[in-house]
């Protein structure tokens, strides 16, 4: 009888048990900071322009680092930690080096583009001209230091040191709350994009020095350098798939964003507010997305099974990786359906005295308070088929299958404009909520007949 199934499944629990709750608390901090946001700013139109670049910012990470390079790199380094931990470290410093290179240079250009587009349609809300210059340049080093952060991160992950990244995260939620209360008499509405530049920072050290201990390098063994390897050439024919993925998807709250401007001022804030609140069930799920795409790609490497079969001398104790992955994949499902589907129902039925309890001790007005719950509720709906996708996006991850995961990116760019258009012409700012949450219904259609058809 095989015992390694059993001790890959209880290895992965494990880690899940352990690692979902010190996720939740660092998750609950950054809704921290935006429930502090709503009530010491509220919504006027300066804070429209910064949510506006704060999403610019959080596409850029998603773009270059979170929804590209680490999905990348942590199938990619699980194989070669199969092959020995030598062929792993020259994995990173091919990989960081260049990666370091580019990506400052890169984040610089889409900003700029960014800036440019943006002046189209969201002014600088009668900011001065220096405090717009700092809140964007501002925003522009955030999204620079925490592209890096997540390369970091990958590697962690990789090697299943998923504590340090989850406690570092909690922490830097009280650093970024602090500065804010600090400089936000001075500063005003600078002290966002300081205090976000400050907890990226402090993250970025710590889990710097791990890497280097992990992978038993130097600081210097992760110089520059141009050269090109085989594994720098995989990296960024990957790495472009995932960034066509991330730009259609990343372009999607962008776009809602662009065209919420057009109905008036705070309805880039309301928005906003109703999407951190819906983020909550995607928190929940999303802080075991990392432990499952590392057990994944470790299961799914083409030198796992043959290493496995040599050690044991057993061949017919290791069933094949399709099956397990697909039988583990399952498993998750069911386990998310049966945890998300009661917190949901309580989550739509109590939304509005949620709204009211996080964002009604400031700022924010009472008939503010019922338009932000009114979006929540219509995001909540397609909620589910959104959660179950986000897991079987990691599956496809592990497999390599990156086309599919851009083709359905791309099936919500395309779609997802047209249906905000035409829902705004009947609902307003709901129709842009309407068009998010029917789009995840076919979505998840499309990623569960592309993974379950493959044997």
């Amino acid at each position: 009888m095989s015992t390694h199934a059993p001790q890959s499944q209880a290895s992965l629990l494990k880690n899940v048990l352990i690692i979902t709750p010190l996720s939740l608390i660092g998750r609950a901090g950054t809704l921290l900071i935006y429930v502090v946001l709503a009530n010491w700013f509220g919504d006027p139109a300066e804070m429209d322009f910064i949510y506006y670049y704060w999403g610019i910012a959080v596409f850029l990470i998603e773009l270059l680092s979170a929804a590209s390079a680490y999905s990348v790199l942590v199938p990619m380094l699980a194989d070669a930690r199969a092959k020995g931990e030598t062929e792993a470290q020259r994995c990173v410093q091919s990989i960081f080096s260049q990666y370091i290179i580019f990506m400052p240079g890169l984040c610089c250009l889409l900003v700029f583009l960014s800036w440019v587009v943006s002046q189209l349609f969201l002014p600088s809300a009668g900011l001065p001209l220096s405090t717009t210059i700092g809140i964007v340049c501002g925003f522009l080093c955030f999204a620079i230091i925490a592209a890096a952060r997540w390369m970091l991160k990958a590697i962690l992950d990789t090697y299943q040191a998923f504590h340090l990244p989850v406690i570092v995260q909690g922490l830097r939620a009280i650093l970024v709350i602090c500065v804010i209360y600090l400089c936000k008499p001075f500063l005003t509405w600078f002290s966002i994009p300081l205090a976000l530049i400050i907890g990226e920072l402090f993250q970025l050290l710590l889990l710097f020095r791990r890497c280097c201990t992990v992978l038993n390098l130097s600081p210097l063994h992760l110089r520059l350098s141009w050269q090109t390897t085989s594994y720098t050439t995989q990296f960024l024919r990957q790495c472009l798939l995932m960034m066509g993925a991330a730009i259609s998807d990343g372009l999607n709250p962008v776009v809602d964003r662009g065209m919420a401007s057009t109905l008036g001022a705070s309805s880039v804030s309301k928005l906003d507010y109703a999407l951190r609140l819906c983020a909550i069930p995607e928190t929940l799920t999303g802080v075991t997305l990392p432990v499952l795409l590392s057990h994944w790609s470790k299961i799914s490497s083409p030198d796992s099974q043959p290493e496995k079969r040599l050690r044991t001398g057993r061949e017919s104790e290791f069933p094949p990786t399709g099956t397990q992955l697909q039988r583990s994949v399952g498993q998750s499902v069911v386990v998310l359906l049966i945890l998300m589907v009661p917190f949901l129902m309580c989550l739509y039925l109590f939304r509005a005295d949620i709204v009211t309890l996080l964002y009604g001790h400031g700022e924010l007005s009472e008939v503010g308070q019922a338009h932000i719950a009114s979006l929540l509720g219509i995001y909540l709906l397609g909620m589910l088929p959104r959660l179950i996708s986000r897991l079987l996006i990691r599956a496809h991850l592990a497999r390599r299958a990156h086309r599919t995961v851009v083709a359905a990116t791309l099936i919500r760019l395309i779609l997802n404009p047209f249906l905000n258009w035409v829902f705004m012409q009947y609902w307003g700012l709901e129709g842009i909520a309407w068009s998010t949450a029917l789009l995840s219904y076919p979505i998840l259609v499309y990623i569960a007949f592309m993974f379950w058809r493959r044997r």
